[in-house]
């Protein structure tokens, strides 16, 4: 069994040096004008493609988040910026939508896919249905126990990823209950084709998340299985995640720095391998 991997949030050019700095394996960024929370903490591709290049420095991956759905006009456009990414050096993308990753997989097959956990997958029929349309690797909610894992695994074969720290959302973790499909009446720069108006509150649609469900009266305590990662590494996770691309710099290399060593110590304790290795995910 190889040790998992340590995958970390950046939401600047700044943070992905931190990020690496800290000690992660892999780095995951969002792609302006298509990714879920929008231009607040997401790169222009000429930043990716700087991200890319850091990474690699340092003998890491980089995955860039594409995780809102665009329309029929958009979906040429799509697939170029998915196409210039893996140019630039991009590993991974992380997408939430069946037809775009079948798309995907068809058009770019070296390109590994991850399922977002905007997909909620529960079970393992699920997670074997998105093996089918092309992922390589799916998210999991957090409403799943490391008991759940094994047959998600068994039955699907694709690497399974889980949140080791990140916020609470509506329901389940990447199933918001607001309006998944309704339009802005904003333009975005990066999304010309996109058109139409509706509630300003969905960011499956234009990654523009409002936040409103902050006006649900939810339990706002951070969500965590840093002080016991042992059963995760057990049932074969691959890849713990770290939310957090709205963390400033300092933040993050403070957050990822500590749970680097907790992860570290969970392994040479099971005796899953020698330390981290970001090289172990490309098996």
């Amino acid at each position: 069994m190889h040790a998992p991997e340590l995958l970390a949030p950046a939401g600047s050019l700044a943070a992905v040096s931190c990020a690496l700095s800290a000690g992660a394996d892999a780095v995951y960024v969002g792609c302006r004008g298509w990714s879920r929370d929008g231009e607040r903490v997401a790169l222009t591709p000429g930043e990716i493609r700087e991200s890319a290049a850091l990474c690699r420095e340092k003998g890491a991956m980089l995955h860039a988040a594409l995780n809102t759905i665009p329309g029929d006009a958009e979906v040429p456009e799509f697939l170029s910026t998915v196409t210039r990414l893996e140019r630039y050096g991009v590993f991974a993308v992380i997408l939430s939508d069946p037809g775009v990753i079948s798309l995907v997989r068809r058009e770019l097959p070296s390109l590994r896919i991850t399922a977002s956990v905007g997909v909620s997958t529960l079970n393992p029929p699920e997670a074997r249905f998105y093996r089918d349309m092309g992922a390589d690797a799916i998210v999991l909610p957090t409403a799943l126990t490391p008991g759940e894992i094994p047959a998600i695994k068994a039955e699907s074969g694709i690497r399974v990823e889980v949140f080791v720290h990140c916020r609470p959302e509506i329901l389940l973790q990447g199933k918001c209950a607001l309006p998944g499909y309704v339009r802005e009446g904003g333009e975005l720069p990066e999304r010309p084709h996109l058109s139409g108006a509706g509630t300003p509150a969905s960011a499956k649609r234009t990654g523009r998340c409002h936040l409103v469900c902050r006006g649900i009266p939810l339990s706002r305590d951070s969500h965590s299985i840093e002080e016991g990662l042992a059963p995760w590494i057990g049932v074969g996770v691959d890849t713990f995640k770290v939310q957090g691309r709205d963390l400033p710099p300092p933040r993050l290399f403070d957050l990822v720095s500590r749970i680097r060593g907790k992860l570290d110590a969970a392994i040479a304790a099971g005796g899953w391998g020698g330390g981290h290795s970001s090289k172990d995910h490309l098996i």
